[in-house]
């Protein structure tokens, strides 16, 4: 089951990636479609901390590994929740967000380049098959 969690958690950054672009490339041209695909890459990215959270982090936990991995995540995912708050607080209000959507984009490459370079690969390495069929399962119950 090598690499099934960096697969699995890769695909699932980019989609959200990919509605993070859509949303701002549409903001000056198409407010409405921009707010609807905020609030989907919003509540995508929440779903994806928690899987993350629930799920993947616990299972490394179990393994005793990286202690240090769990915790950056964790903070960054904060970090994130805030940053997400934030802005559907302005978009709320209808006030410019471009400078704090920049903000986002920076905090959200350095968590995905985070995820998919340290975090993911050392769930590969130290989770066993049963641990990675957990996460599989409570993924697609």
């Amino acid at each position: 089951m090598s690499k099934i969690i960096t697969q699995l958690f890769n695909t699932n950054l980019q989609g959200l990636e990919l509605l993070f672009i859509a949303y701002r490339r549409l903001k000056k041209d198409d407010p409405v479609m921009s707010r609807q695909l905020f609030d989907k890459f919003k509540t995508g990215l929440e779903l994806h901390i928690r899987h993350e959270e629930q799920r993947l982090l616990p299972e490394l936990a179990l393994a005793s590994a990286a202690p240090e991995l769990i915790s950056k995540a964790q903070q960054e995912h904060q970090q994130l929740r805030q940053q997400l708050e934030w802005i559907e607080n302005l978009l709320d209000k209808r006030i410019d967000s471009l400078e704090d959507d920049r903000t986002l984009e920076l905090m959200l490459v350095d968590h995905i380049e985070n995820d998919e370079f340290e975090l993911y690969p050392t769930c590969d390495k130290m989770l066993n098959t049963d641990a990675v069929t957990r996460v599989l399962m409570e993924l697609y119950p």
